[in-house]
């Protein structure tokens, strides 16, 4: 499989010069712009951070209030980011998926406590059960990614034609843990329940997120990450040199992850993705209640995540950061103000300073 930017190979990355100079120059900021107006917060992180691009959308109230981008989407082309520029979303995949199974749920379609090989006869039974309820809150035994294997499963370049055919990469591993007993988080988890939609709703895994999920959310623009579709305003992807330059990332194939950190996305379509959820267009309000309550061990230890969603100790703040070859987001709520905010960027290793922004621009939005 080729990268979009190679034409018979994947050539080693291209080192990309790029100075704070030239970013603050892309920059609609205003000369009167409060510190905590979204245009200085943007200038002040993409600076400090080195992001070739930041798109933001905030909502206030379930209404957008604010939506701009900054920065390059191709830095080699000079292409401005707007706030249709596409990028990857990572791990926020997470809790759409999560969604998915939840509406299954609702339906009557799927029984979060039943084995997942019920719905997913490609995954093997293994001797302690495992269920969609265990493996939404990261409580199912399955291992992550192998980092001593980071070549072969981060940065996978392998098409994988299904997701039952994915699961060969971990099904066949022990488990790391009984479910129920240990809180580790897992992408091969949630991939497990991608499985799980396809086999309770009888449709693949991008047809369903699509018609019951994308569709009814309002997300117009996000849509599983395969290399070789033509994506309008798909943003290109960096990664940084040890001096904190930019970098061509390198090419991966995401079909190893779709259900867990294979998703393109705008921060517009996540903020409508979060309306959607607070709106009660997507769950119902009982199933949205316990989808981000927070969950226990069997053994009654809690732990700061619910089912799909990452919890804080400030009542109501619930969110989701997602990192992927080539791109950083992150999705965070307020659900008693019912504020959503997302961004994302072009560059990968972008995550520490995140929910930080996502206060402030929650704090923002709040304000007005």
């Amino acid at each position: 499989m080729l990268s979009r930017r190679s034409s018979a190979r994947i050539e080693p990355p291209l080192r990309v010069a790029a100075t704070a100079l030239a970013l603050a120059a892309l920059l609609p900021l205003a000369a009167t712009a409060a510190d905590d107006d979204p245009s200085a917060l943007a200038a002040s992180v993409m600076s400090r951070d080195r992001l070739p691009s930041l798109s933001i959308a905030i909502a206030g109230d379930g209404r957008t209030v604010y939506s701009n981008a900054f920065g390059l989407a191709d830095v080699e082309h000079s292409v401005p980011a707007s706030p249709k520029t596409v990028y990857r979303i990572g791990s926020i995949t997470k809790p759409i998926t999560a969604t998915a199974i939840l509406q299954l749920s609702e339906q009557g379609r799927l029984d979060l406590d039943l084995p997942i090989e019920t719905y997913c006869p490609d995954f093997p039974s293994k001797p302690e059960t495992i269920t969609a309820r265990d493996l939404l809150a990261h409580l199912g035994g399955i291992r992550d990614y192998d980092y001593a294997r980071f070549d072969e499963e981060f940065l996978s370049r392998t098409r994988y034609a299904s997701i039952g055919g994915a699961l060969g990469v971990f099904a066949a591993d022990p488990l790391i843990a009984e479910p129920g007993t240990r809180h580790q988080y897992s992408s091969f988890g949630y991939v497990l329940l991608g499985c799980a939609v396809e086999g309770a709703s009888g449709e693949p895994f991008g047809s369903y997120l699509r018609q019951k999920v994308f569709r009814v959310g309002g997300m117009s623009q996000t849509a599983l990450d395969v290399p070789e579709e033509i994506v309008p305003h798909r943003a290109s992807t960096y990664s940084k040199a040890r001096d904190g330059s930019w970098m061509n990332s390198p090419f991966v194939d995401l079909s190893d992850r779709f259900p867990a950190g294979g998703l393109l996305s705008t921060p517009a379509d996540l903020v409508a993705f979060g309306i959607a959820l607070l709106d009660g267009k997507l769950l119902g309000a009982e199933t949205w209640e316990a989808m981000v309550t927070r969950r226990e061990t069997r053994g009654g230890e809690t732990f700061a995540y619910a089912a799909g969603w990452r919890l804080s100790d400030r009542p109501g703040e619930i969110f989701h950061g997602g990192t992927s070859v080539g791109g950083s987001a992150y999705l965070y709520i307020r659900t008693g103000s019912r504020t959503v905010v997302a961004f994302a960027t072009n560059v990968d290793r972008w995550t520490e300073p995140r929910h930080e922004l996502a206060q402030a621009l929650a704090d923002w939005a709040e304000s007005r």
